[in-house]
């Protein structure tokens, strides 16, 4: 399967069944720390510093959307790979 009808299924194609984000606790521990530390770091930043840091969370958000997407494709062509060799294996067993 071509890599664009994957990346196709994760933009336009596939409905998420559930949230993306983890629903633990540790995970929401970790998100109020980075919250606070943000919050007690920018009263310390300049303007300028303080824009640049914006910038530098946008661009993380930015890699982290581009890591999502291609773990959703390799995942998907694991997925497809792992089940059409089943039905192979099985065409085998059967023709034994």
């Amino acid at each position: 399967m071509a890599k664009k009808v994957l990346e196709h299924f994760y933009h336009e194609g596939l409905m998420p069944r559930e949230m993306c984000c983890p629903r633990r606790q540790e995970y929401r521990d970790a998100l109020e720390l980075c919250e606070t530390a943000e919050r007690e770091l920018k009263e310390h930043l300049t303007p300028e510093f303080a824009g640049l840091l914006e910038d530098y969370k946008a661009n993380l958000i930015r890699i982290s959307a581009l890591e999502n997407e291609t773990h959703f494709v390799q995942g998907m062509a694991l997925g497809i790979r792992m089940t059409s060799e089943a039905f192979i294996l099985e065409e085998e067993k059967t023709e034994e």
